[in-house]
């Protein structure tokens, strides 16, 4: 349907529904239905809802409103409660550094598909990585799709460009042998229960740090991951997960079950050692004097057992890339593996954190051969 005059707006349709764009008075108001007659019904709906009266001369519309300015004050003042303060803090460093300095001036209605892909290129050619990338171009989409449905724009650019191709390096998860030596060698030592929880438990180190004994089922053999700790204005706080998805309950070996007994032991003598110095917070994995324990030392930590296992130097997030490879060698579905590690979709689980486990391509070798040889 072709464009009206202001105020009347325009319906077109998209897949199986109907889009109604009414742009009004430096507004831009957006709506989708079944039908056309419902679409513009809604439209107007949303255009009488507009405060148009409390809107001084000087007020600048909210077509005019530049891509920075929008995207600062979404961040800041909306979205920033509706994440982890470590992203967060990215998100605001990839505004402020890589967005705002390129296109942040251009308006917001403005924003084309060529500008989004020239601020990607443009990280690309800085040496950012793709990753970066990635983060950058989800940033405006999440933003720019918010701007859609308050109806500043008719249309999220970002959904034209295409998302960048992240070619990192192989991950190589610890091998079997590997994981049965570093809990052999440490068993019965704090770092034990460290182990066990990040190479069978598959938790993420903040997740690691955060945990509590109140998280910790003995009688169900259960772990809930409810909590993680992050580094906010400088300090270790404990605070919530990043999505609904990442609070979840896990299964625990006996060997995990047994190591978690022998580390409540181990905490006992060192609350003695501390005396009045002890911070009781409840922690599994507490500092020497129960604070939360330092991200840094926790890595260091871990990379000393690799070294005196005489095992290849790996960053302590592979370990989370073994628990999900054991599992799935040993025939556990991807959707299970993915609750088990909180992701969001098993199609996270099967892309980033299944590495070379033939096992149970093996045994569907095994049943297909033996359907035909039946």
């Amino acid at each position: 349907m072709s464009r009206r005059s202001n105020g009347q707006g325009h319906t077109y349709k998209v897949g199986n529904s109907y889009r109604t764009v009414i742009h009004c008075n430096g507004h831009v108001v957006t709506a989708m239905a079944g039908s056309a007659k419902e679409s513009r019904r809604r439209a107007k709906e949303k255009l009488e809802r507009i405060p148009q009266g409390n809107i001084s001369s000087s007020s600048l519309p909210y077509s005019k409103i530049t891509l920075g300015k929008f995207l600062i004050d979404w961040l800041e003042n909306e979205h920033q409660h509706r994440i982890a303060h470590s992203t967060y803090k990215r998100y605001r460093a990839l505004a402020i550094h890589h967005i705002d300095p390129i296109i942040g001036q251009i308006q917001i209605r403005k924003v084309l598909p060529t500008d989004i892909t020239l601020i990607l290129t443009q990280m690309r050619e800085q040496g950012q990585s793709p990753r970066s990338q990635q983060q950058a171009r989800a940033l405006l989409s999440v933003a720019l799709g918010e701007a859609e449905n308050k109806g500043f724009i008719s249309n999220n650019p970002v959904k034209k460009v295409r998302i960048p191709v992240n070619r990192g390096r192989e991950i190589k998860p610890l091998a079997i042998e590997e994981v049965k030596r570093l809990l052999e060698t440490y068993k019965g030592t704090y770092m034990s229960a460290r182990l066990h929880i990040a190479l069978l438990a598959g938790l993420r180190q903040g997740e690691s740090l955060g945990l509590r004994w109140q998280d910790i089922d003995f009688e169900k053999a259960t772990l809930e991951v409810r909590n993680q700790v992050q580094k906010i204005d400088g300090r270790l706080q404990l605070t919530g997960l990043k999505t609904d998805r990442s609070r979840r309950a896990i299964a625990l070996t006996e060997g995990s079950l047994e190591s978690l007994k022998q580390h409540r032991e181990i905490l006992a003598s060192m609350k003695i050692a501390c005396g009045d110095s002890w911070q009781e917070n409840d922690l599994v994995l507490p500092h020497i004097d129960g604070t939360f324990h330092p991200a840094i030392l926790d890595y260091n930590a871990w990379k000393r057992c690799l070294r005196l296992c005489g095992i290849k130097q790996r960053r302590l997030h592979d370990a989370r890339h073994t628990a999900a490879t054991l599992m799935y060698s040993q025939g556990v579905g991807i959707e299970v593996i993915s609750r088990a590690l909180g992701h969001s979709s098993s199609a996270i689980t099967s892309k980033l954190y299944v590495h070379s486990a033939v096992q149970p391509q093996k045994v569907a070798a095994q049943l297909l051969g033996e359907l035909i040889e039946s």
